[in-house]
């Protein structure tokens, strides 16, 4: 009976596949020259990078120990954003982003951050965003900050 267990999940095994995630969403050709002209005229490189600053603000320092500890100076976290490879970040995690935006919303998007030069608040910050987009940004801040952290210990 053992036996006949062990080949029928074999067998079971053998011809069924395990699923796999779904693919990548990527934008359509139109799509992709939309979403270059939305990031030009939203400025949305400096405003993800100022967004970098701020979030990376708020890791300098640690409490450890019953005193707040500098993890990070604001030279690092500079230079971590100067080594940021922004079109490669475009073109992974911000085109899968803006990938689920229809071409009219795109459309509507380019007219809006053209209309008030790029700049909806004062200083040129708001950018719109996604957990995509988020998410990968601060892992990669992470990434960076942990390297740095060991690389002083």
């Amino acid at each position: 009976m053992k036996g006949y267990a062990y080949l029928f999940s074999l067998f079971i095994s053998v011809i069924t596949y395990a699923q796999a995630p779904p693919p990548a969403a990527l934008p359509n050709d139109k799509q992709v020259v939309l979403i270059e002209k939305f990031v030009e005229v939203s400025h949305y490189e400096k405003s993800l990078k100022q967004f970098g600053m701020n979030y990376m603000h708020s890791k300098m320092f640690r409490y450890a120990n019953g005193e707040n500890c500098r993890v990070l100076s604001k030279a690092q976290a500079e230079e971590i954003l100067k080594k940021f490879d922004f079109d490669s970040f475009k073109k992974s995690s911000i085109y899968n982003a803006f990938a689920f935006v229809s071409e009219d919303n795109l459309k509507k998007l380019i007219d809006f951050f053209s209309s008030v030069d790029g700049k909806v608040d004062p200083f040129g910050e708001l950018f719109i965003s996604s957990n995509i987009v988020t998410g990968n940004f601060t892992g990669y801040l992470n990434k960076e900050i942990e390297k740095i952290q060991n690389n002083t210990k």
